[in-house]
């Protein structure tokens, strides 16, 4: 299973991209759209969660959903409303009831499976064991027990169980590898390859539950898409992450500039595919607006990093630092105007005629 090539863009073939602009209206009419979603799917997995998973996992259910509900939300909310439902949206699907609930399952998942590795709970032949063959798997603790359990009911659900599999097997790599983040001597270059593709197969797993699987030029855009997912997610957690050990490529290396540069020519590109997909301008402007209001927070939380890391030239410096410095605050009016401004502009941003973004 291939990956994509991200971050060359044919600076000639730009010239005949077609990309309707977004007006602020559109942009703030899209955003108060998406805020009262999430209030309302919040509510509903906090309704729905239990009659879904007592059946899969009777006697059990109250151990899980207390200490899990958030994160299965966020992970639940990320993966239908950047990836799921804003792909049908684009490819003019409608999301059905049985892939909803393939989604959910997922989301309840995809964070116990991480917890696996990022908390050593098996070690990597038990964690092969356990994804190549599920149904001869013994559990040996309770994380690993609902992991099977979730498994099974999402390979019986599924439309396409063996290339299930085998996205995950891929997952299962690329979560391995990212144990590399936990030693400081880990390249640079290891750390965009493991950035990229465990966000990149994570998103695959999604669409591997749906029954419309995505063709090969989404699936083009879906690489660097995922890549600034998980960019963001770091620039976002450099105070967890140091504390913690984990190096990433925002606080082990902190090479901003290249960082943004970067960051831009994945924006350029997923818009430049976007735009060449044969599907209605307006589905492909909603597209945009919501994989960049995404973005646009990541770009503020790399601007932030920029600024207050000028001067700190080792890990102990950046450890020392408070958790307000670090971390991007999005709650203030000012900030939120800024963010919005930004999806703005990533959203019509080009290559060819938007060189810089630093005028913002």
């Amino acid at each position: 299973m291939g990956v994509p090539a991200s971050g060359k863009i044919d600076k000639t073939s730009l010239h005949n991209h077609k990309q309707a602009s977004v007006g602020s209206f559109r942009i703030l009419g899209s955003m108060f759209t998406l805020y009262r979603q999430l209030n309302k799917q919040e509510q509903y997995l906090n309704n729905y969660l239990p009659l879904l998973l007592t059946p899969i996992i009777p006697g059990d259910f109250q151990t899980f959903f207390a200490p899990h509900f958030k994160r299965t939300t966020k992970y639940w909310q990320l993966s239908l409303n950047l990836v799921c439902d804003n792909l049908y949206q684009l490819t003019g699907q409608t999301l059905q009831l049985h892939e909803q609930q393939r989604i959910i399952l997922l989301s309840v998942f995809g964070p116990l499976f991480d917890d696996l590795f990022d908390d050593r709970i098996l070690n990597h032949d038990q964690i092969t064991s356990l994804v190549t063959q599920p149904e001869t798997y013994v559990p040996i603790n309770p994380t690993d027990r609902f992991v099977k359990a979730i498994y099974l009911e999402l390979l019986r659900l599924t439309p396409r169980r063996q290339q299930f599999m085998e996205v995950l097997q891929e997952v299962t790599r690329w979560q391995q590898a990212s144990l590399k983040q936990l030693n400081d001597s880990i390249t640079e270059e290891e750390l965009y390859q493991i950035t990229y593709n465990k966000s990149y197969f994570a998103v695959l797993l999604y669409c591997a539950v749906l029954d419309h699987y995505p063709n090969q030029e989404i699936l083009d855009m879906l690489y660097p898409i995922a890549g600034l997912m998980q960019l963001t997610n770091d620039a976002f957690d450099v105070y967890k992450d140091v504390h913690h050990g984990v190096y990433t490529l925002p606080n082990l290396y902190r090479n901003f500039d290249k960082l943004q540069q970067r960051f831009m020519a994945e924006v350029a590109l997923i818009n430049h595919i976007l735009w060449q997909l044969p599907y209605p301008a307006r589905a492909k402007q909603t597209y945009g607006i919501t994989i960049h209001s995404l973005f646009a927070m990541g770009w503020m939380a790399l601007e932030q990093l920029q600024e207050v890391t000028a001067g700190i030239s080792t890990l102990d410096q950046l450890k020392a630092m408070s958790r307000k410095a670090l971390v991007c605050d999005m709650d203030t009016a000012a900030q939120k105007v800024k963010w919005l401004r930004h999806i703005k502009r990533l959203t019509n941003y080009r290559a060819d005629i938007e060189p810089s973004i630093r005028e913002l």
